[in-house]
């Protein structure tokens, strides 16, 4: 694709957007409504308002539900239309960026085509309530300024970032790992700097708020998610807690705890669905894509990286081993990871062609996003 005129590279760009967006919209149901996502509704409070009513880690995501808030003000919008617009918006932005950076690598064409009807489009247009469509499209800047080397700029992107979501702490040490001899001291410590003044911006935010609703210091509440959500995913382990009686009337196994409100823990039963589930997510909602990238890095291991290559293999990995322990929602939580498939990928296929092989790939690749669009139709 690189070697296309630029006007080419403008063609493919906007038709790959477009046919990614179309695909998107016409598959979209699959993921269910807009408004009945799950954490859906403490956006909706936020963007409405009603922040003091929000509990964390929600509330800690505030620039998207503000921007929403001001749209909505500004045009005299129900806060549901502004909404979509803002999330329409950000959608085909990230699309463009991605496609954009995409048609200036020496990747196949038919790369171009495995990257718009991937079931990773419907899912992030039916999430459009929650910040993860808003925090791609920031990260996508992100990218074009490592892309054109404008390292003061993309140090100066870990505050917004921050004050959309609490995991740009590791988006920060994934930036500082990848460019730090770019980047210097003078930029990371502005980087640094940048991260704690959102944080600070989203402390003053979320002062007064009910905190989370386990009544634990955040940090705690965080590190605590990481085995929860483990033992389920990976495991198929079905934890309870005496904060959450309803998950089983009487668990299989108990123990006492004195964690603050936390009395008692215990499982309720073991299933190894979920660990199923979670694979088929991880392995799906990019088709080949994220194995490909790796495969290639692997074989192009110490060859010289530029900055953008090295976070979106870092960010992106991370994104794909991280997903299983964030939450319950595995297949949406892989798609933090999309720097690697979509990014990282076509910059490390410059020497991949066409022929049976690539229509191997392609076949394969067909076939898991099909699998993820079945699985989430509940299909499985």
């Amino acid at each position: 694709m690189g070697a296309w005129s630029r006007g080419q590279q403008w063609v493919a760009t906007v038709g790959a957007t477009a046919t990614a967006m179309g695909f998107a919209l016409a598959t979209r149901r699959i993921y269910g409504s807009f408004w009945k996502q799950p954490d859906a509704s403490w956006y909706l409070l936020l963007a409405r308002g009603k922040g003091s009513e929000v509990i964390q880690p929600f509330a800690s995501r505030q620039l998207y539900a503000l921007s929403v808030r001001g749209l909505a003000a500004v045009l005299g919008w129900p806060v549901g239309r502004a909404f979509v617009a803002v999330g329409v918006v950000c959608l085909v932005f990230t699309l463009a960026v991605i496609f954009r950076l995409m048609v200036r690598t020496g990747a196949p064409r038919w790369m171009l085509g495995a990257a718009a009807v991937l079931p990773f489009w419907p899912q992030m247009l039916a999430g459009l309530v929650l910040p993860d469509i808003w925090y791609a499209a920031l990260l996508a800047v992100l990218l074009l300024l490592l892309e054109r080397r404008w390292w003061w700029a993309a140090a100066a992107m870990m505050l917004p970032l921050m004050v959309s979501r609490e995991s740009t702490s590791l988006t920060l040490v994934c930036l500082l790992l990848a460019g730090w001899r770019e980047l210097r001291w003078p930029r990371a410590a502005f980087a640094v700097l940048c991260t704690g003044a959102g944080g600070w911006i989203v402390h003053a935010l979320t002062a007064g708020g009910p905190g989370n609703s386990e009544k634990l210091p955040q940090a705690v509440y965080l590190l605590a998610k990481v085995p929860w959500n483990g033992m389920r995913n990976l495991l198929g382990i079905q934890p309870w807690s005496n904060l959450y009686p309803f998950l089983c009337q009487r668990p299989r196994w108990l123990w006492a705890v004195h964690l603050g409100p936390v009395r008692a823990l215990g499982v309720c039963s073991v299933n190894g669905m979920e660990p199923v589930m979670a694979l088929i997510a991880e392995v799906t909602v990019f088709g080949v894509l994220p194995a490909l990238a790796i495969v290639l890095w692997w074989r192009q291991r110490g060859q010289r990286e530029d900055v953008l290559l090295r976070f979106c293999v870092l960010y992106g990995g991370l994104g794909f081993l991280l997903a299983p322990v964030l939450g319950t929602a595995v297949g949406r939580l892989v798609g933090y990871g999309w720097p690697l498939p979509l990014v990282a990928a076509p910059i490390l296929a410059g020497r991949l062609s066409g022929g049976w092989r690539a229509g191997g790939l392609l076949a394969a690749h067909f076939a898991l996003c099909l699998l993820a669009l079945v699985a989430a139709r509940g299909w499985l």
